[in-house]
C-alpha cells in the first residue's frame, strides 16, 4: 500500500509539474519505482513483519570540536605516545632542547591526549536521524538551542530555505511547521539532496528556487 501510495503521489506530482524537465525528473522516477525488481521487493516487504529496530537509519551531526581538528590530534598525539615507547625501550630517559624527561611519562601523557582527542571527535551538539518514514533531531549544549528541534514526517514536508545569515536549513511542513537543520553538519550536501527529493516528491512544485 505504501508502495502504491508513493506511485499515487508521483502522477500527482507530474501532473503538477510547472516545467518539462521536472516532469521528465519525475517520470524517470516513476519508471524505476515501477520496474519489476522494485514490485516484488515491494511484495516482500508487504509480506515481511513490520520490525522497527531493522529500518535503515541515517544519521548526520555537528560534532562538538571540528573533524580535522581531532583527526590531526590524535594521529599527532598517538605518534609521540609511540615514538617514546619506542625510545623508552632503550633508554627510559630522552632529551629535548637541552633538557631530560622520564619517556614514559611522555607517553602515558601522549596517550591520555590521544584519547581524549578520540572521544572529543565522538561528542555531539545537534544531530539528526533519518528513517524510512521521517527524520528528528536533537541538540545538546548551548550551540544550537536556539534551533526548532523535533520530529517531521516525509510527507509532510512542503518547502526547504536555506539561511545564508546564520547557516541553518529551515524544512517547512505542512500547517506552517519547521524545523531547522544547521548547515553545518557532517556530509550536509547528502541531507540537503535526499531533502531536495522529499520536496519534488510531495512539496509545492513551482515553489520560488532556494537561496
Amino acid at each position: 500500500m505504501e508502495h502504491k501510495k508513493l506511485l499515487s503521489d508521483l502522477d500527482r506530482a507530474v501532473s503538477e509539474a510547472t516545467d518539462e524537465a521536472t516532469r521528465r525528473e519525475l517520470e524517470h522516477l516513476r519508471e524505476r519505482l515501477s520496474s519489476p525488481e522494485m514490485l516484488e521487493m515491494a511484495r516482500e516487504l508487504a509480506a515481511r513483519p513490520r520490525n522497527r529496530r531493522r529500518d535503515p537509519v541515517l544519521e548526520f551531526h555537528d560534532p562538538l570540536v571540528p573533524s580535522v581538528l581531532t583527526a590531526a590530534g590524535c594521529v599527532i598525539a598517538t605518534a609521540a605516545c609511540l615514538f617514546a615507547v619506542v625510545d623508552g625501550l632503550k633508554s627510559p630517559v630522552g632529551y629535548f632542547a637541552g633538557h631530560s624527561f622520564n619517556l614514559w611519562v611522555a607517553a602515558a601523557i601522549a596517550g591520555a591526549f590521544s584519547v581524549g582527542f578520540a572521544a572529543l571527535s565522538v561528542m555531539r551538539v545537534f544531530s539528526i536521524r533519518c528513517d524510512t518514514s521521517g527524520m528528528i533531531s536533537s541538540t545538546s549544549g548551548a550551540r544550537w538551542k536556539k534551533l526548532r528541534v523535533g520530529a517531521m514526517r516525509w510527507e509532510e514536508i512542503r518547502s526547504l530555505t536555506e539561511r545564508a545569515t546564520d547557516r541553518v536549513l529551515e524544512v517547512h511542513a505542512a500547517e506552517g511547521k519547521v524545523l531547522e537543520v544547521p548547515m553545518r553538519v557532517v556530509n550536509y550536501p547528502v541531507l540537503k539532496q535526499h531533502l531536495d527529493n522529499m520536496v519534488r516528491l510531495y512539496g509545492e512544485l513551482g515553489a520560488a528556487p532556494l537561496s
